[in-house]
């Protein structure tokens, strides 16, 4: 078994383990999993770029990066720490950005 794959079921693996924590503790009355759902929700984003960077052996990856960033962004809305009217100026520039890093990147492979 590569080192790659065993990172990942390890993160994948204890993710699972602290859902079923979450909902065995929301079924003894400690917890509101709804209520924790709906307030972190963005962290799936972190999560999704944390397990590509475990499973490029926390190689830079754009994407990883991308998603970590956007959870992040997100999380800050949430928490009223970033205001509102910011988002709706601002994801337009991220889709231009985008865009324009899609375009102009250079190729992998390619000697410049």
């Amino acid at each position: 078994m590569s080192s790659k794959s065993g990172q990942g079921r390890i993160f994948w693996g204890l993710f699972l383990v602290l859902i079923g924590l979450l909902f065995l503790l929301e079924q003894a009355g400690y917890v509101d999993v709804g209520r924790i759902i709906f307030t972190y929700w963005p962290a799936i984003f972190i999560l999704i770029g944390l397990s590509i960077f475990i499973s490029n052996g926390f190689k830079s990856s754009n994407e990883a990066m991308f998603l970590i960033i956007l959870g992040a962004f997100l999380l800050l809305i949430k928490f009223h720490l970033i205001d509102r009217h910011l988002w709706r100026y601002l994801w337009p520039v991220l889709l231009i950005v985008l865009g324009l890093w899609i375009m102009f990147k250079p190729r992998a492979g390619k000697k410049s």
